[in-house]
């Protein structure tokens, strides 16, 4: 790899170590190890954030579909009848989910929460991904305000980030451009980034909003290609939105 290259990827991972609040022993890492440390900081910290994310478990569902459209939710359905756990719910919703079936996927999770597990984060939060897919965006703000006040430590960029669509879903405007802003500082990819510039254009806040989508736009320009192909969708919207400025 060419020594400037190095060198941007180095300047990347201590802006993500930064923007994402990791611990700042990594950036000593980076800084004097350069490979060795940047190797180690893509294993154990960026690759579990990105296969924890919707794009890495839809990377990985994607596989799955092509080889067996309807193995995984075939499976997931006989070990729930065999064994209608938490667990073996909560991979039988999933997989309802993933396959448009949201209703079923939340009767699924009402049985699931139950008893020792009823507030369970993993389980709350797709019974607030399943909400928010059938338009019951207050019913998932519910779900979500559960979960956060059930388990105050636990962390999640995806659900911190339904939590924000689903606030603007019901007009609770100023709210949703606070988490909006929360969660951009630390979700992989620009998604809640687009989002939150997006919900302050329609605020009546041009001036940020607009400021945002540049900033959008120049960040990606310094980040690696496989980002900026990986995040298109959304870098298009930027370019899109700016135009109506």
């Amino acid at each position: 790899m060419p020594v400037y290259a190095t060198y941007a990827v180095q300047l990347l991972l201590v802006i993500h170590v930064l923007k994402t609040g990791r611990d700042r022993y990594w950036i000593w890492l980076l800084l004097f190890l350069p490979l060795v440390g940047g190797a180690a900081y893509l294993i154990m910290e960026v690759l579990p954030d990105f296969f924890g994310s919707l794009t890495g478990q839809r990377a990985r569902r994607g596989v799955k579909q092509l080889l067996d459209p309807a193995g995984d939710l075939r499976a997931c359905a006989a070990a729930w009848e065999q064994s209608p756990n938490a667990e073996n719910g909560r991979r039988y919703a999933q997989a309802l989910l993933d396959s448009g079936r949201a209703t079923e996927s939340r009767e699924i999770l009402s049985k699931a929460l139950d008893g020792f597990f009823r507030d369970d984060p993993a389980l709350l939060l797709l019974k607030a991904k399943a909400e928010f897919e059938l338009g019951n965006f207050r019913e998932a703000v519910g779900s979500l305000d559960q979960l956060k006040e059930s388990n105050p430590d636990h962390r999640s960029p995806d659900g911190h980030l339904l939590y924000a669509r689903a606030l603007e879903a019901i007009d609770q405007t100023d709210k949703s451009i606070e988490e909006y802003q929360a969660v951009a500082t630390y979700y992989p990819g620009a998604e809640a980034r687009f989002r939150y510039a997006t919900a302050m254009k329609n605020a009546g806040l041009d001036s940020e909003a607009k400021s945002e989508f540049e900033s959008i736009l120049r960040d990606a320009g310094l980040a690696p290609a496989h980002f900026r192909k990986s995040q298109k969708q959304w870098l298009k919207a930027s370019e899109d939105a700016l135009k109506t400025f």
